[in-house]
């Protein structure tokens, strides 16, 4: 009876641990596609499965503001619905096409954000784009798109660009080219008349810092051509440029990504 009893104490036992072992529910996903039933739905579905990044023209403040170790002060507001389309082209036409898929792979934020608006205190932001470690919000979404001249075109490229380069060496997906900081530019002695002499595009203020100072050389190809930037009065040129330190930089930085990345900054500017 004793040999009975521990082969049936042994037998419940048994059927414990295997009812104990259970398998994890799968991981839900924090957002759902498509958001709607619209002909971009599709394309924005096709976006998510390839990038493995959420289009969203629906999202809340939290979805905007909220990063992982920070909040924002500033708000963005859902995109108007007959708007999106243009959107979408307007972010693939400038942005996406300029970059090899390895390096959107390596780039692509979490979630994208397109918003009508971009706002802080109730004044809205120019340039309207965000970005965040988690994200890149595009507030252009609205009417005033499809009335931008082509000048008012190529500087919202030139934002579009120099936000998503932001988000990228925020989270360490780019790099700052080790030449580019060699020597560190005197933040602190610098104004809008000597900035030039010692190499700085970006304008003078409080957030000037590295990334700054390199996001102001990216919003500067993106946004213009070669002809312009080298043409009397523009940054590249002698009478501007006079120690030759914007010129030098520059040629650093459109090397680096280049080679680095296989991405050509000044083409991007130089395109209609």
């Amino acid at each position: 009876m004793r040999i009975y009893f521990l082969v049936a104490i042994l037998a419940i036992v048994t059927a414990c641990n295997k009812e104990a072992a259970l398998t994890p529910d799968p991981v839900q996903p924090m957002y759902t596609l498509p958001q709607g039933n619209h002909s971009y739905d599709d394309s924005i579905v096709a976006f998510h499965k390839k990038y493995d990044s959420y289009i969203l023209y629906k999202f809340t403040q939290y979805d905007y503001a909220y990063n992982y170790i920070d909040k924002r002060t500033d708000s963005a507001f859902v995109a108007d619905p007959t708007s999106i389309p243009l959107a979408l082209q307007f972010m693939k036409q400038h942005l996406f096409s300029f970059y090899p898929d390895a390096f959107l792979m390596k780039t692509m934020p979490f979630k994208i954000l397109l918003a009508s608006s971009i706002s802080r205190n109730g004044i809205p932001s120019v340039p309207a784009m965000a970005a965040s470690n988690s994200m890149l919000a595009f507030g252009y979404a609205n009417s005033t798109l499809a009335q931008k001249t082509p000048a008012q075109t190529k500087q919202l490229r030139a934002w579009l660009n120099r936000a998503y380069m932001e988000r990228a060496l925020r989270v360490g997906a780019i790099n700052i080219p080790p030449d580019f900081m060699v020597p560190i530019p005197g933040y602190k002695n610098l104004q809008e008349y000597n900035k030039y002499a010692a190499g700085v595009v970006e304008p003078i203020n409080e957030k000037l810092n590295v990334v700054t100072d390199l996001l102001g050389f990216i919003e500067l190809a993106t946004g213009h051509t070669y002809d312009e930037l080298t043409s009397p009065g523009h940054p590249l040129s002698p009478n501007v440029d006079v120690n030759g330190q914007v010129k030098r930089r520059y040629s650093i930085m459109i090397s680096y990504f280049q080679n680095m990345y296989g991405v050509d900054l000044q083409t991007i500017g130089n395109t209609p």
